[in-house]
């Protein structure tokens, strides 16, 4: 089928979202109408170029705003709050369709070069992007539509004229904070699709491992607020790794061990080199690993339970560490630590060269 049918055809889809959503069923929470609009998207992406994808979600961010966001029958967005729930819809839309359409392409190129090896792929390639768009979905519904409605919030309040010098500082803080929970969430759909093009490729030189934890405490400094770090860290030591893919996969583990460790405990990291490689351990003192869910904790969009209860995210970040590492043929595992809690180990392939105490000092 032609691309510009499938693009009619995504046209013709939101238009009949639209429909069923003003004539036949009454909804109060836009929300619902723009995941809606959203899955209509990504079909369409996963199955033409991106144009045809962009096109559909134009239709869809226009039909949006004239029948669901007030003032209702026209163009004008009479809330400021609104522009921040219509750009967020045209981004997430805009990168789905982007990245599922960059991996159709990568397929085609493919058949043309390896047509027997092309059968196979396809299957895989198939999977990862029904996995991503599932994942896009789920973080629409949690983890997007969260901040989104603590930012609308936020800025109401900004709005007001009896808020102290105090109070606005707060709120702005709320609206930092969910800004940047916005860009980890994006960073981590982006980091997946470079792993699942092959599209990470290690730099190594030499650093100090206290280079790699700096880096890595820099991106999640916020989910520490309520624990306290315990730090290892060879002071005499040099290695030679990509210090970039180490630290963005050690922070996807700090993020993990602190979602999961009860507040006000105390997370362990100890960086380590010796035998031809760094090993960086993070243990916590939680309820641990549950024994039947140890196998699959590296497994895509898998999300243990916590005392019962699934605990909230897309089940990314330990995927992504993983991916990390294998650009620097590195290797992560878990386990639960006989004292309590979990332990994740990484071990990264690296020359090791001693410094003089002197080095150290300087």
């Amino acid at each position: 089928m032609p691309d510009w049918v499938r693009a009619l055809a995504g046209v013709g889809g939101v238009a009949l979202v639209t429909a069923f959503f003003t004539r036949v069923v009454t909804v109060t929470n836009s929300a619902t109408v723009a995941l809606t609009f959203l899955l209509v998207v990504l079909v369409v992406a996963a199955t033409t170029r991106f144009w045809a994808a962009a096109v559909t979600s134009a239709a869809a961010l226009l039909c949006f705003n004239f029948f669901f966001i007030p003032p209702v029958g026209s163009f004008n967005v009479a809330d400021p709050e609104n522009w921040v729930a219509m750009a967020a819809f045209l981004a997430v839309s805009l990168v789905g369709s982007n990245l599922s359409s960059a991996i159709r392409e990568r397929e085609r190129a493919a058949v043309d070069r390896l047509h027997l090896l092309e059968e196979r792929k396809n299957a895989e390639f198939a999977r990862q992007r029904d996995a991503l768009s599932s994942a896009l979905l789920a973080s629409i519904g949690h983890d997007l539509r969260t901040p989104l409605t603590a930012l609308k919030i936020a800025a109401t309040n900004l709005q007001s004229d009896q808020l102290t010098e105090g109070d606005r500082s707060e709120q702005a803080d709320v609206v930092l904070t969910e800004v940047e929970r916005l860009t980890r969430l994006f960073e981590n759909i982006l980091d997946m699709a470079r792993i699942d093009t092959q599209a990470v490729a290690a730099e190594r030189r030499w650093v100090h491992p206290s280079e790699i934890w700096e880096a890595a405490l820099d991106q999640v400094s916020h989910s520490f607020a309520r624990h306290s770090i315990e730090l290892s860290i060879d002071e005499a030591t040099l290695v030679f790794l990509d210090p970039r893919l180490t630290a963005a996969a050690l922070t996807r583990v700090l993020e993990n061990a602190a979602k999961y460790a009860p507040p006000d405990t105390t997370i362990s990291i100890a960086m380590h080199a010796s035998d031809e490689a760094l090993t960086i351990t993070v243990s916590d003192r939680g309820p641990g690993i549950r024994p039947e869910d140890l196998p699959r904790v590296f497994d895509r969009f898998f999300r243990g339970e916590l005392t019962g209860r699934k605990v909230g995210g897309t089940g990314m970040g330990l995927p992504i560490a993983r991916g990390l590492l294998h650009a620097e043929n590195g290797r992560i595992s878990a386990e639960n630590r006989i004292e309590g809690g979990a332990r994740i180990t990484l071990v990264i392939p690296a020359q090791i060269r001693a410094i003089k105490p002197s080095q150290v000092a300087s």
